[in-house]
């Protein structure tokens, strides 16, 4: 099991994360990354459990894997 990740995010990353979803709710997958926020694997690669940069998410919420992880795709 993956580390806990809260901390990597401060409480206004997570806001303007969470304002940059809302505003993009009629995409789809909006409400399954407002749903990932608020759980402490938000932002961790699903494939290797490293963080994903927050300047990245800002962008794209809705990813789920590293840019290392992404381009081995």
């Amino acid at each position: 099991m993956r580390g806990m990740h809260y901390h990597y995010f401060t409480i206004e990353q997570r806001n303007a994360l969470s304002d940059v979803i809302h505003s993009r709710m009629t995409e789809p997958g909006m409400p399954d990354a407002l749903q990932r926020l608020r759980t402490p694997d938000f932002g961790v690669c699903d494939t290797c459990g490293t963080d994903i940069p927050f300047i990245r998410l800002i962008g794209n919420p809705q990813l789920r894997r590293c840019a290392s992880c992404s381009a081995k795709l």
